[in-house]
């Protein structure tokens, strides 16, 4: 694998550097220059992603290609080094987008040096329209999300020790399960202090008894079967297909890859991205269609009894990545500040709609 010079800031980018990452992708072109554009404001907290519009002196290349570089933010920046999300995200694009029939964005590169240093070059989805997790999805949008889902985890169903799978961690033991552990003991009163007015009673109630529990719920999301999961499966992370040349759905953001449950996925995607009153009337539908996804990929002695079960405990066990997220993560644009708003509400509903807060014995 041809490496190429890291930049480490946008502002370093060059016409002499853009032309490696052309030509190396096997793109007979040449640029003559380029603009860059913002993709706006709480868009990639945990990096910065800006387009970078190309024009040619000859040839036919991309007009628009996506640069992602990690984190301006200290804060934020920080979080990512803790949970090694740089390095996994392109790992990722190296030994596994192939394997999944879920979309994913063409890579023209995908290269880390250290683990703080990265730079992924992917194709500009523009075209396609960008979920928004503070409007969240509607059924038609969750429906084609949970088939994705499916799609990504059947084929490693339950074969998740693969020798080119290493790099991902599991849920637990890791150095990603020890920092979420870290994050919510270090978050959840942070939280409260940003976030109060959203954060209901029967959460807050159950403070030090949800936080002693965090490794019990760990250890359970890595109980079999296993599969390789998004991790940050959200509305804001899923693109959706306009034309008949465009894949259904392109997912990015698969910094957060791990061996876990699958139903983990599933249950950040609807207790976190969906609007309440929708969820509580497609929610149970829309598992079963996930079930129906995986046996459809070849997953045998898994009953749809067992997946709203594992849907279920994931719910609650993902309310630590609230916590973190929330907690720990600077909030101070406005934009950044509504969907970490809307994520507690739905997720602290969803607990209470499903009586879940009733399951905290079986981790104590």
């Amino acid at each position: 694998m041809t490496t190429i010079p890291m930049p480490r800031h946008h502002d370093d980018l060059t016409v002499d550097w853009l032309n490696q990452i052309i030509h190396n992708a096997g793109i007979e072109a040449t640029v003559e220059s380029f603009d860059r554009r913002p993709m706006g404001e709480g868009v990639g907290m945990m990096a910065t992603l800006e387009l970078v519009d190309l024009t040619y002196s000859d040839g036919d290349g991309p007009a628009t290609v996506v640069i992602k570089l990690p984190a301006v933010n200290d804060a934020n920046r920080a979080v990512a080094l803790a949970f090694d999300i740089y390095r996994r995200e392109v790992l990722f694009y190296q030994h596994i987008a192939n394997e999944t029939s879920a979309g994913t964005p063409r890579v023209l590169l995908a290269q880390v040096d250290t683990p703080e240093d990265f730079v992924l070059v992917l194709e500009d989805l523009s075209d396609y329209r960008l979920g928004d997790q503070v409007v969240g999805c509607d059924r038609a949008d969750a429906e084609a999300a949970v088939v994705t889902l499916g799609r990504l985890h059947a084929p490693f169903w339950d074969d998740v020790d693969r020798p080119e799978l290493d790099f991902v961690p599991y849920e637990t033991p890791s150095t990603h399960g020890d920092a979420l552990r870290d994050g919510s003991l270090a978050g959840w009163d942070p939280m409260v202090e940003v976030f109060g007015d959203a954060v209901p009673d029967h959460m807050l109630a159950v403070r030090d008894r949800f936080l002693a529990v965090v490794p019990a719920m760990q250890r359970w999301l890595v109980t079999a079967p296993s599969t390789i999961v998004h991790g940050d499966f959200r509305m804001d992370n899923l693109f959706f297909g306009q034309s008949p040349d465009h894949d259904e759905m392109v997912v990015i953001d698969w910094q957060g890859c791990l061996r876990s449950k699958g139903a983990r996925d599933v249950a950040y995607l609807l207790s976190q991205s969906m609007p309440t009153d929708l969820r509580r009337e497609h929610e149970r539908e829309l598992v079963g269609i996930w079930h129906r996804t995986l046996v459809e990929g070849g997953v045998e002695n898994y009953s749809a009894e067992l997946a709203w079960e594992d849907y279920r405990r994931s719910v609650l066990a993902l309310w630590t990545l609230v916590v973190v997220i929330a907690g720990t993560l600077d909030a101070s644009n406005e934009r950044g500040r509504a969907w970490m708003t809307e994520m507690i509400r739905r997720s602290a509903t969803t607990i209470a709609d499903l009586d879940l807060l009733d399951l905290l014995p079986e981790f104590e």
